[in-house]
């Protein structure tokens, strides 16, 4: 999933700025849950996750529109934002 969104930002300017918000969502989030272990519970860890996963979505929806994904694509929302935070760490 990463791999074709990062493909596709190169030359599609609306997909790169959500994929920098969403990478720059998930290195807070993923810092924040890291900091505060034990605190999945809490109103600004999960506010921030719903944050993350609106432009998660807003993205998947916008790539589907462009044939990027098929229309019946979905995915695991926690998967997406390990691979983003791996993305984000070896590509920074």
């Amino acid at each position: 999933m990463i791999d074709a969104i990062t493909k596709m930002a190169e030359s599609d300017s609306h997909l790169s700025g959500l994929y920098a918000q969403a990478k720059d969502y998930v290195q807070i989030y993923s810092f924040i849950k890291e900091r505060q272990r034990g605190c999945d519970g809490l109103g600004e860890v999960n506010n921030l996750k719903d944050e993350l996963m609106a432009v998660l979505d807003e993205m998947v929806v916008y790539c589907k529109k462009k044939g990027i994904f098929p229309a019946g694509f979905s995915y695991d929302k926690d998967m997406a934002i390990e691979e983003f935070h791996k993305a984000s760490v070896y590509h920074s």
